[in-house]
């Protein structure tokens, strides 16, 4: 019988987002999501940093993979503006019905 065993953990994928990266996040307390740039990107956790809207000051928040995981975050990204990515973003069937029309 081993003395250590081995447990596969969930972890922020690397290759897919870094630091400088633009973040749209919003938690599942929040009323509304929270734009910025990633400051920090590790395999446990994100921080990205944001304007709240007041004067010359800057503030953040924290991305833990553990609340991801349990699908309290809502987030988009993106390296470059072209390509965003999402996880945890539900799709409003209305909506896209909507914008799939194309007006009519």
């Amino acid at each position: 019988m081993a003395l250590i065993m081995e447990k596969p953990t969930a972890a922020f994928d690397m290759s897919q987002i870094k630091r400088g990266d633009l973040l749209w996040g919003k938690h599942c307390t929040w009323n509304e999501g929270k734009a910025g740039f990633v400051t920090t990107a590790t395999e446990q956790q994100l921080i990205v940093q944001y304007y709240p809207g007041i004067g010359n000051v800057t503030n953040h928040f924290v991305i833990p993979v553990s609340e991801v995981i349990d699908g309290q975050w809502e987030i988009r990204w993106s390296t470059d503006m072209t390509e965003i990515k999402e996880y945890g973003v539900e799709i409003d069937e209305d909506q896209q019905e909507t914008e799939g029309s194309g007006g009519q």
